[in-house]
């Protein structure tokens, strides 16, 4: 008889304490989640508005590099005796 109640008692305790355990530690760890996902997303932001205002437009640096590239090319010299198509 002793046993059995000293069993039912420890279940017991054993029951207040994981309800107390998770009734403390799922709102911590839901705050937790909560702040680090909004300084995430602050810094997320912030990254983007500081990249998107220093970052020109990608199309338009890489029509200019082509641009550039044309011009600076050493283009052939059609002669009499060479001409680019073997066969000819």
């Amino acid at each position: 008889m002793k046993r059995s109640f000293l069993a039912i008692a420890l279940l017991a305790c054993a029951s207040l304490a994981a309800a107390c355990y998770h009734a403390v530690v799922d709102p911590l760890v839901a705050v937790c989640r909560m702040a680090k996902s909004f300084v995430l997303e602050a810094c997320r932001l912030s990254a983007n508005e500081a990249s998107g205002v220093a970052k020109p437009d990608v199309r338009r640096v890489q029509a200019k590099a082509f641009v550039q590239r044309l011009a600076k090319r050493e283009r052939p010299v059609v002669t009499s005796s060479w001409r680019m198509c073997p066969s000819c």
